[in-house]
């Protein structure tokens, strides 16, 4: 239930599609040249419109930290390109590749380089990028929007900026029985790139300030926090640092000592590889139906943050999680099988105080038995992330892990309507369904989506009921499979997709919808033909001189229709084909961009 009514007074400022025949006005939001993709954020009753960019199209490169000596980079430039690239020239085609170069080979002597930004378009503004943790505009860090509430309070979450300093490392302690080198070794001083303290951090942006959500612990390079929601009284949803053990921090220091590389850059960097990822979960469960490995690092649990009046966030509580057979403890130890990592995340919240998210679920009574690539046989205690409920202190599930090898929550409203999406193996393949979930009187209801085959992952749900995501189609004719976005209506169980309520001549194939208000109105991500531009922003030109198009991604609204209507665009054998294309390169692109996971909007 995330994205607030947008005003009307908004909407002469955005560019408009009609559609005969239609339920949905496609409303394209503000464009820029300064990312190549974007998706739609938040809509605040401020009439601010509010979006996440992706792929930089002005990031200031560092030519001094780069060395065009070395091996890989003389291989990747022609002779002329690398004499100009030393004297400081450069073109779009080798800022392009110089910045491939920089985020594939990530170093402590490599200027990183950011994913995402968030932008704002005001009422009757300009669209600008907001300044969240980047202050010096560096490009080095990623920034992502989730949520906002209705007094236009945004959430937002932000990986370390980097700063380049002097670093010269120390001589490696010889231990004592080592004889003494004949010729010592002086390690050499060179230029790093040092980020700030927390790999990662939860902001919320409110009435120009931005407000840092503190971790519980600090720890081990300054600790992390995540926001994913807010409500109408300002309390923030999402997860921190919430304790590390003494192992973990043993391993890290002995690594991390400060003299071969900067201490901070070290311990950011362990921490984050260290770190709980859903992505890496569901894909556990879909190659071998358990959680075969989780990281150690911090400790992460679900927590809320309450947003003062004098401009901070203070930390309510850290949640548990649901644990051994859902009772909240641990599973017993045993050399039967790996002890769990457990976690605990909370993805949204309601003007009720009840949060929703996922945390990780075992059973140790039964064992998974699968083989790896060259034949070794593995058994391990069940282990997977289920959706979770937290009431104040109570943390509870509601799927039958039985029945379902994993489940994630996604979204509550006012009357306690949960929507998520869960995993079971359909035509020998693990994929996902969306439910729905009654608090009140705890029904469980599972959707099929377009057809019983397809997998099916919701985004928000509105104060009505009506669910938004994305799911599988089968285009017309093909076996191939691609994503639309779709509208559930669980008052009457029509589920639609939203490609088929927006015209047939539209030029857009929506592959993804975000967010929706109380209104009808939709966030949605849509792909379309544009220029493709090069690395500074400028449309690219074929060897004829013409303009070459691509098909990017980027945010769109999408706005009822009074009285609208569904076109009739074909036969029924086209349900699933659109002349203006399917899936591409960039919106992979928009979905690795959350690594996160999952975009997260407000009322």
């Amino acid at each position: 239930m995330k994205l607030s009514p947008i005003s009307l007074a908004v909407l002469p400022l955005l560019t408009m599609f009609s559609a005969q025949a239609a339920v949905y006005q496609i409303v394209e939001l503000d464009t820029n040249n300064k990312v190549r993709a974007t998706s739609g954020a938040a809509a605040t009753l401020q009439g601010a419109v509010v979006t996440n960019g992706s792929t930089f199209l002005d990031v200031p490169l560092d030519l001094e930290t780069i060395d065009f000596d070395s091996d890989v980079i003389k291989s990747l430039l022609t002779e002329q390109q690398l004499a100009d690239a030393k004297n400081g020239i450069i073109d779009a085609t080798v800022q392009n590749i110089l910045i491939s170069y920089l985020i594939n080979v990530p170093s402590v002597r490599n200027q990183p380089i950011g994913i995402t930004r968030v932008f704002n378009k005001p009422q009757n503004g300009v669209n600008t990028g907001l300044i969240i943790r980047d202050t010096n505009q560096t490009r080095t860090n990623t920034e992502f929007a989730y949520a906002s509430n209705n007094a236009g309070q945004l959430v937002v979450v932000a990986t370390a900026p980097s700063q380049k300093v002097r670093f010269e490392p120390l001589p490696e302690p010889v231990p004592e029985d080592t004889p003494e080198p004949e010729i010592p070794v002086i390690p050499q001083p060179f230029m790093a790139w040092v980020p700030q303290p927390g790999y990662m951090l939860g902001y919320v942006v409110s009435d120009n300030q931005t407000i840092v959500l503190p971790p519980a612990i600090t720890e081990l390079g300054g600790g992390m926090s995540a926001a994913q929601d807010i409500n109408n009284s300002g309390v923030v949803a999402g997860f921190t640092s919430a304790g590390v053990t003494d192992d973990v921090k043993t391993a890290v220091n002995t690594i991390c000592t400060g003299r071969s590389q900067p201490l901070q850059y070290c311990l950011n960097l362990s921490m984050s590889n260290r770190s709980v990822s859903l992505a890496s979960m569901l894909d556990q469960i879909r190659r071998v139906q358990t959680v075969d490995i989780l990281p150690q690092g911090y400790q992460e649990r679900a927590a809320l943050w309450q947003v003062n009046d004098n401009g901070t966030a203070s930390l309510i509580r850290t949640l548990g999680y649901l644990g051994e057979k859902g009772n909240g403890g641990i599973a017993p130890e045993s050399e039967d099988y790996p002890a769990p990592t457990y976690y605990s995340r909370a993805t949204a919240i309601n003007d009720n105080g009840i949060a929703v998210g996922h945390s990780l679920y075992t059973d140790v009574d039964r064992i998974i038995r699968y083989f790896d690539n060259f034949g070794f046989e593995y058994r391990r205690a069940y282990s997977a992330p289920h959706a979770t409920i937290y009431q104040q202190d109570d943390v509870k599930g509601f799927i039958n892990t039985q029945d379902w090898l994993a489940s994630i929550a996604v979204d509550i409203n006012n009357q306690g309507l949960v929507t998520g999406y869960a995993f079971r193996s359909i035509n020998s393949a693990v994929r996902s369904k969306l439910f729905t979930y009654n608090i009140d009187n705890q029904e469980l209801k599972f959707v099929d989506g377009f057809f019983s085959s397809s997998t099916t992952e919701p985004r928000a749900i509105n104060n009505n009921g009506q669910v938004v995501g994305r799911a599988e189609v089968i285009i017309g004719g093909t076996v191939s499979r691609r994503y639309h976005g779709f509208m559930y209506d669980s008052r009457d169980g029509s589920f639609r997709d939203l490609n088929d309520l927006v015209g047939c001549d539209a030029p857009y194939t929506i592959v993804d919808a975000t967010a929706i208000n109380d209104n009808g109105e939709v966030m949605a991500t849509a792909l379309v033909r544009r220029p493709r531009l090069d690395a500074k922003g400028q449309q690219q030109l074929d060897d004829a001189g013409q303009v070459i198009t691509e098909e990017q991604a980027t945010a769109v609204k999408l706005r009822p229709i009074p009285n609208g209507q569904p076109a009739n665009c074909g036969a029924e054998d086209r349900q699933y084909e659109r002349k203006s294309g399917s899936g591409s390169a960039l919106w992979l692109l928009m979905l690795g961009a959350l690594s996160l996971v999952r975009y997260r909007r407000s009322r």
